[in-house]
């Protein structure tokens, strides 16, 4: 096994041809920072749009804004944007709420699209968030719901008729495990 010593590093960030991107955030120079998911690098260019966001677009603008800056359409411009990252067509992704709230939407969509269904499943290594969110969701509806939440391995092996809904995080944040979609959107189906 080979150990890396600290100027293999700088060598290894020398050579980087995204080296530069780094430049685009406004980060202490001393910082190594690889939290993206909650609250990722501030861009250098954000504090100037936030600006003129506040004072002209909401401002000046008022109300007026929603049509005349295009924020209604900001999560359909956007999520086609992200789109094209993840391999969607244009029209296939939203941008909305936080992952947690959205997942209490749909959680509370499936239960109600099929009342008579009452069971969700999940893993457990799903996010810890998600979980929450589902544990929450059971012991405050007034109703009989089945909340399992399984092995991995074993997780699709409980779906059946009564199934509302099955959720998971298709990569473990932990491991890096990838769940087989495919397979998970037929038996789900």
């Amino acid at each position: 096994m080979t150990t890396l010593t600290l100027s293999d590093i700088r060598a290894f960030d020398a050579s980087d041809p995204l080296a530069q991107v780094r430049e685009r955030f406004d980060l202490p120079a001393d910082t190594f920072y690889f939290a993206g998911n909650s609250l990722g690098a501030l861009p250098k260019t954000i504090p100037q749009r936030l600006q003129k966001l506040a004072l002209r677009e909401w401002g000046q603008g008022l109300v007026r804004s929603w049509t005349r800056h295009d924020w209604f359409e900001l999560p359909q411009t956007v999520g086609d944007k992200l789109a094209r990252l993840i391999g969607a067509r244009a029209g296939e992704v939203i941008v909305c709420d936080s992952t947690s709230v959205n997942l209490y939407k749909l959680a509370m969509a499936a239960l109600r699209l099929r009342p008579k269904r009452n069971k969700i499943i999940t893993t457990s290594d799903n996010f810890p968030t998600g979980l929450y969110i589902l544990q929450g969701l059971t012991a405050t509806l007034n109703r009989d719901i089945e909340l399992k939440i399984l092995d991995p391995n074993e997780f699709l092996n409980a779906v059946d008729g009564n199934t509302a809904l099955v959720t998971l995080t298709q990569v473990d944040y932990r491991t890096g495990y990838l769940h087989d979609m495919e397979e998970v959107t037929r038996r789900a189906h």
